[in-house]
């Protein structure tokens, strides 16, 4: 009776690594939602370094309230579309899109309420942002079995500890070049495997 409800190890085994291929092919997704994000957040930093040139600061908090919603907008209708052109476990590609909705929902509040409050100085604020940021490049890297993306997740916190004692234009020098290098640039390489996949097919 007990042998028949015990489970077969290699049966499990078999499992554990259908799970962890499957894992791995997610990666294979257009990488759009990270190259587009990237290109929002620099857009935003540009205008409202514009606005502080021309004395309007009180309007940098409007172009962060359009920028964040566009960005939203963009990611309800590309999860529409992913499911069509997305390959792997289901339910790793679930894991992986909660993670990135769960810090991406953290960045948001933590810039307008923590901004607004008074509860986080603004001069540090990229500091928190990308500090959250490294979390969920490290959580997809560790789930797909991606060295190279978790590794992302330490090159974030690293920017962000340096960004935590530094100011001025070294500051969003460094800003800039972690968001292209950590964000869209990785997009690009997602964007390159997605079509590497499905021109094989």
């Amino acid at each position: 009776m007990n042998n028949e409800n015990t489970p077969d190890p290699q049966a499990q085994l078999d499992f554990i690594k259908t799970i962890m291929d499957d894992s791995q092919k997610v990666l294979a997704d257009n990488g759009m939602g990270f190259i587009v994000w990237g290109i929002l957040i620099l857009l935003a930093g540009l205008f409202s370094f514009i606005l502080d040139q021309l004395q309007l600061p009180q309007y940098v908090g409007w172009v962060y309230v359009f920028i964040a919603s566009v960005g939203w907008i963009y990611m309800m209708s590309y999860d529409r579309k992913r499911e069509k052109h997305s390959i792997g476990n289901p339910l790793i590609r679930k894991v992986i899109g909660s993670i990135w909705i769960a810090v991406l929902l953290s960045m948001t509040i933590l810039g307008f309420v923590g901004g607004a409050s008074g509860a986080i100085n603004l001069d540090y604020m990229s500091a928190v942002m990308y500090t959250v940021l490294g979390t969920a490049y490290f959580l997809q890297g560790v789930i797909t079995g991606k060295i190279w993306v978790r590794n992302l997740g330490f090159a974030w916190w690293g920017g962000s500890i340096i960004l935590f004692f530094i100011e001025g234009p070294i500051a969003i020098t460094l800003m800039i070049l972690m968001m292209i290098g950590l964000q869209i640039v990785p997009g690009i390489i997602f964007n390159r495997q997605w079509k590497s996949h499905f021109s094989e097919e």
